[in-house]
């Protein structure tokens, strides 16, 4: 009887840790997919030249998130400060 149950107690807690897995990898992919498309959309709003934006745009789209990653730390202009 206790095999049983030790049996039933593991099918409980694998399948609890399964939807916990389901819901924390759609929320990352969530994240993926807005970090994508805000780097996409920051590209077409930035203040660089054509052949900028289309370079970075296929940056972006060849490497999803290296491309967005490196788009937010290197590529895109920062603000002019006026003093």
């Amino acid at each position: 009887m206790s095999h049983l149950s030790l049996e039933i107690s593991q099918d409980v807690a694998s399948r609890g840790l399964g939807i916990g897995l389901i819901v924390v990898m759609v929320a990352v992919g969530l994240f993926l997919v807005v970090f994508f498309l805000a780097a996409l959309v920051s590209i077409l709003g930035a203040d660089i030249g054509c052949g900028g934006k289309i370079l970075w745009f296929l940056v972006v789209l060849c490497l999803p998130f290296l491309g967005s990653l490196l788009w937010f730390v290197a590529g895109k202009p920062r603000p002019r400060q006026y003093y």
